[in-house]
């Protein structure tokens, strides 16, 4: 029996690890949608390289084809575009490469879009694919909503609107399990919002316990990495509602809680400047993210970008990189400079306390980029 033929539109790192895990069920094209160009997908070379970072590093040699020839013979389309316009445009930036993706659709597809939206927000985008396409949801098109969580490739909510060919998207092991697409919306957002608030009111409460000088104990240590990882949703959720609407002015509130938090990472990086009267010639100041240049959404990517030009306010050395990459390396210290450095995922502060063994004697203050900045 024939292999489902699958297409990724978005070499993304979910649409990477999701096409890993459909190897054995499907016949997989990740799409760049960006060079427009589509690469076959073998299951032995991914399980030999599960990373699409590590890979698209090494410039491997794989089949390229013409999309609108992938995009013409798919049953089933993700939609998985890698988000890279600056902030405030990037739900524009999600409705275009839709539309642009809507222009190859052909009759009978299961279009699955895997980037989350706020409650509504798959309405209009049928809408959009409804217009472009001439074809209708439910009669010759069908369209579900899957949402993927930064950097994982198992749906969240699985649900779809006019589900015609149930066969496809079983025959890829998944089964619905939100009553349609408007309730896993809702199920989605609220697990965001959750986790969100959670985050900022950790945030908030430390803040203010800093500025009394007293201890707090914080019920988790959550890093500035998991901060980040909902910003995109959240810009999402408050769009799809209503100015003054009670779900936009808390997904906006968590959003300005956010930014202040990033603007508290710089103050507490200055006050460690002013406290050991360094000078900026000699301290080197190290972001430590491990990054994914290859996922769907930016806000990481522009955080970090974000806090490394504010500090270049202060000090000209500022460099953003991964202790997880120079574990054992020797290069994360500067020995001829005070090195401040910001540890930003619980991954990076394991790999750093690794790395340090082997530079000892080196002037060094860490923070941790938690609600705490807690100092080291």
């Amino acid at each position: 029996m024939p292999k489902i033929k699958v297409a990724m539109y978005g070499l993304t790192s979910e649409a990477y690890r999701l096409a890993g895990d459909l190897g054995d069920k499907a016949q997989v094209t990740i799409i760049d949608e960006t060079l427009q160009m589509a690469m076959d997908l073998d299951p032995a070379f991914l399980k030999k390289n599960p990373n699409l970072q590590d890979v698209m590093s090494e410039e491997p040699l794989l089949s390229v084809k013409p999309v609108e020839h992938v995009l013409g013979e798919a049953q089933v389309v993700f939609f998985t575009p890698k988000l890279r316009r600056p902030s405030e445009e990037t739900l524009i930036e999600a409705g275009s490469k839709l539309r642009d993706l809507a222009r190859y659709l052909a009759k009978g597809v299961t279009l699955v879009n895997s980037l989350p939206t706020g409650p509504g927000g798959n309405s209009e985008n049928i809408m959009v694919v409804e217009k472009a396409t001439g074809l209708q949801i439910g009669s010759t098109l069908t369209y579900a909503y899957m949402p993927l969580r930064p950097r994982e490739s198992k749906p969240a909510v699985v649900s779809a609107a006019g589900l015609q060919d149930k066969g496809a998207l079983q025959a890829l092991g998944f089964t619905q399990n939100s009553q349609n697409v408007f309730s896993a919306e809702l199920e989605y957002a609220s697990g965001v919002m959750e986790s969100a608030v959670a985050s900022v009111t950790e945030i908030e409460m430390a803040k203010r316990a800093r500025e009394a000088k007293v201890s707090l104990q914080m019920p988790s240590e959550v890093y500035l990495d998991e901060f980040a990882r909902y910003l995109y949703e959240l810009k999402a959720i408050q769009a799809s509602e209503e100015t003054g609407e009670s779900i936009a002015y808390l997904a906006g509130a968590t959003l300005k809680s956010f930014d202040n938090y990033v603007r508290y990472v710089v103050d507490e990086t200055r006050e460690v400047l002013k406290e050991k009267l360094l000078k900026a010639s000699r301290t080197k100041i190290s972001l430590l993210w491990n990054l994914d240049k290859y996922e769907m959404r930016g806000e990481r990517l522009q955080v970090a970008d974000s806090v490394q030009q504010r500090l270049r306010d202060y000090v000209t050395d500022v460099d953003v990189t991964s202790a997880v990459k120079l574990r054992g390396s020797g290069e994360l210290l500067d020995p001829l400079k005070h090195n401040v450095v910001i540890i930003c995922s619980k991954e990076d502060h394991e790999s750093f306390k690794a790395a340090k063994k082997g530079q000892r004697n080196i002037e060094t203050t860490v923070i941790s980029a938690t609600p705490s900045l807690r100092r080291e």
